[in-house]
């Protein structure tokens, strides 16, 4: 499994919010969203507010790739679903320490969203 580089993982993650795109089936990547996203461990992870009805979430399902951008840093990625539920704990503590004091902060740790939880591993 390859592994984030720390400083890049540091530039793509502080930020507030970074760039994400979903590679459709015919290999494009045309729509970009902002969005919120946490480190845990030298992982990075995401999740979906509006599960399927995001514009990002469904794409992603399907196709497992993708593209990041923040802080000067752009990269292929792949997505692989979260179920651990120690994982999910604590991506549902960084979501409450990173985003507080935004309305949204506790529920990105709640049913429904919490089960739209994607890592994002970088693609060398």
């Amino acid at each position: 499994m390859t592994t984030w580089n720390p400083e890049e993982l540091t530039r793509i993650a502080e930020p507030e919010m970074f760039d994400l795109s979903a590679q459709l089936e015919d290999g494009t990547t045309p729509k970009t969203v902002g969005i919120w996203a946490v480190a845990v461990d030298g992982r990075l992870f995401v999740r979906s507010y509006t599960g399927l009805a995001g514009k990002w979430y469904a794409p992603a399902l399907a196709s497992l790739r993708g593209r990041v951008s923040a802080g000067g840093v752009t990269k292929d990625v792949r997505f692989e679903r979260v179920t651990d539920e120690a994982t999910n704990t604590a991506i549902d503590a960084e979501y409450l320490a990173k985003y507080t004091p935004s309305p949204y902060a506790p529920e990105m740790g709640q049913e429904p969203v919490r089960s739209h939880t994607l890592e994002v591993i970088p693609v060398d």
